[in-house]
């Protein structure tokens, strides 16, 4: 038993003296391992400051460009001249038609949307009618086949609900006729006053 605490004892100490050169070799590898790390952070640390330098002269040269840009269209007074003919507003833009010319344009395509309009009134009021007959008709029909006891009662209230909600459809409709009615009627009032305005004396 001796021999064998003594044979442990020398196997734990060669462990030992290996162990440390192991340890020295992986602090070392760490080592190098961290320092090419730093080298690369740095690299990528100069990349960065070089590109923002770059960018700052960059944006210099625009500033200044744009300062220039703008001094010269403060001294030339056909400069604000040019750009006060562009915008979205009718007239500015008159495609190198006169005044005279333009105003009859746009009234011919007001009077034109006006005349649409109408026609898109009449279209709705007939299928308006149209809707108030078949309603009509519908309701004829469930009345009769409740007398002559052809569907039940049950069939004839679901029929009548149906009835009921296309009559409602067909309100809401009327409604909007007659509110389309009311604008278009504006629109020419205001056409007329503006095409034919009253004498002043």
């Amino acid at each position: 038993m001796f021999f064998a605490f003594i044979g442990t004892q020398q196997t734990f100490a060669q462990g030992k003296g290996k162990g440390k050169e192991k340890s020295v070799e992986v602090k070392q590898k760490g080592k190098d391992k961290a320092k090419e790390v730093k080298e690369e952070l740095e690299q990528e640390v100069e990349e960065v400051k070089e590109k923002g330098k770059d960018k700052a002269q960059e944006m210099k040269k625009k500033k200044e460009l744009k300062e220039k840009k703008d001094k010269k269209q403060r001294k030339d007074p056909k400069a604000d001249k040019e750009n006060k003919g562009k915008g979205n507003a009718y007239g500015r833009d008159k495609n190198g038609m006169s005044g005279r010319e333009f105003g009859k344009m746009r009234s011919n395509e007001a009077k034109q949307r006006i005349e649409e309009q109408e026609k898109n009134i009449r279209d709705s009021e007939g299928v308006l009618n149209r809707g108030r007959e078949k309603v009509k008709k519908a309701q004829e029909r469930i009345k009769e086949a409740k007398e002559n006891k052809e569907i039940s009662d049950e069939e004839a209230k679901e029929k009548e609900e149906v009835v009921r909600k296309a009559n409602e459809r067909l309100s809401e409709l009327d409604k909007k006729i007659q509110e389309q009615k009311e604008k278009v009627k504006k629109e020419k009032e205001a056409l007329k006053k503006i095409l034919f305005p009253e004498d002043k004396k």
